[in-house]
Formats: structure tokens, sequence, C-alpha cells
């Protein structure tokens, strides 16, 4: 018996340490919760953080089709009308890319850059010559922009800057019965452009956003403008995947005479898919 009521004194006392022990715990734990804040619950995987600095670089492609028309020295206006398929198969070289800067969740740098070269060749069986016809055509964007309106789910940024164009066109022929020639035609222009942006986060996978922009204004062209709209899928904080429609516009006409002239009214749309890294 004296034993059993010396095992049941011994319990009770290891249990009053074990209750006193769990006491001190919570109260060392609930002071920690209350000023440590690593132990605050993590914040969604694609929640935005204010930063100091933030960068973006998104390369990406664009189904384009190219409808219009086109006037080159002395010819007459020509219909243009380049589908995708007629693109990609006399496509020498391509490419396209975007990069954002943005300055503690205000201001902002946006680069975009599109550039492609396109060429076909063809003999001449007659005199066993050949003519190779090819163009190239260089998009570059260069704004600054102010996020007008900024929540953890969604941003609209008002954005100004220029939009500079270089359009090429190449006809090289060797032992033709005209001779051999070489005649380069095209021309380059800048065109002040002003718009608006807008980003929206559904959830932490889903996003959707938009742009449009109009420019010229007989500055550079006699007007310009530009739409595209899509979807974003988030894989984490870091890589998305987007799917827009992009629409481009632009009419065009340095009003030289003789050889020099150079006329370009065209818009160049289609589906664009990217991938982005944001950090």
């Amino acid at each position: 018996m004296q034993m059993l009521s010396n095992l049941g004194k011994t319990t009770a006392t290891l249990g009053a340490l074990v209750l006193a022990a769990g006491h001190v715990v919570t109260g060392v734990l609930a002071a920690d919760l209350s000023t440590d804040p690593v132990a605050a619950p993590p914040p969604p995987v694609n929640e935005r953080i204010d930063r100091t600095w933030e960068f973006l670089v998104a390369p990406y492609f664009v189904g384009a089709n190219i409808t219009g028309t086109s006037r080159i020295g002395r010819l007459p206006s020509s219909d243009l009308d380049i589908g995708t398929s007629d693109i990609l198969e006399n496509l020498r070289f391509g490419a396209m890319m975007r990069a954002d800067v943005l300055y503690r969740q205000k201001f902002g740098l946006m680069l975009d850059v599109a550039y492609m070269n396109l060429g076909t060749a063809t003999d001449t069986p007659l005199t066993g010559g050949r003519v190779r016809v090819g163009g190239s055509q260089l998009i570059l964007e260069t704004m600054l922009f102010y996020r007008a309106y900024k929540t953890t789910q969604s941003s609209i940024d008002i954005y100004a800057g220029g939009r500079y164009w270089d359009i090429s066109l190449d006809l090289d022929a060797t032992g033709t019965i005209a001779g051999n020639f070489d005649i380069n035609r095209g021309d380059n222009w800048l065109d002040p452009v002003i718009g608006v942006r807008a980003f929206h986060m559904f959830n932490d996978k889903w996003s959707v956003s938009g742009r449009g922009d109009v420019g010229g204004f007989g500055a550079g062209s006699d007007f310009s403008w530009n739409a595209q709209a899509g979807v974003g899928y988030h894989f984490n904080k870091t890589w998305s995947a987007h799917l827009q429609y992009k629409a481009l516009s632009v009419d065009y006409d340095n009003n030289k005479s003789g050889t020099a002239r150079f006329a370009y009214d065209t818009i160049t749309h289609g589906p664009l898919i990217g991938i982005a890294a944001r950090f």
C-alpha cells in the first residue's frame, strides 16, 4: 500500500510538472508568435510583394498575318495578304522579346522588340539566272509608364514613349534577261505613342491582361494603333505562360516622289504566345 501511495504521488508530481512545462512553452510560443514575423502565415504563391525593383523578361512569338497595301517607288499600290504559313515558310530569322523594369511599384520602363527577316529565291529557266526577293521588319518600342492603380491582385499603368519602325525590301537578280541588278527600298520612322495597360490576378494560377495605345499623329506615320489582350497561367511566383491576340496597325507615307516613294498601310495581327520570368 505504501508503494502504491508513493507511485500515486510520483505520478501526480510528474503530471503537475508536465502541465507547468506546457504552460511555460505555450507562453513562450505566444510571445514568439506575437513578435516574430517569420512565424506569420506565408503569403499566397503569386501575391505581389512590394519591393524596390522588379524585373520581367518575356520572349514571345506572334503568328502574324499582314494585310493592307504597300507602294514602292514608281510602282502602283499593291495589296498585301501575307499569312502565318507564308511567313514561316520564308522566315530566315526572327526574334521577339519584351522586358519591364518597375521601381517601387510606381514608375517603370517597358521595352519591346520584334524582328523578322524573310526571303525566297527562284531560278529563271531561260537564262539560268536567279532572282532573290527579301524583306525585313523591325519594330522597337520604348515606353515609360506610371502605375496609376495597384492592389495585391490588379494594376493599371499609363504609358508614353516611341515606336520605331524599320522596313526594308530587297530585289536581287543575276543572269536574267534584264541583266543583273540589286534594288533596295524601304524606310524608317518613329511614332510617338500613348496608351494604357491593365492586369488582374483571378487566383494563384490564372490572370488576364490587356493593352491599347495610339500613336503617329503625323509626326512619323499618319496614325498607328495597337490592341492586345489575353490570359496567363502562373506556374509559381516567377514563371508564367501567356496567350493573347494582338493587332498592330500603321498608316505611313513618306510623300516622296519617284523611286524614293514608300507607303505602308497595314494591320499585323495574330495569336501571341509567350513565357515570362518575373524577379
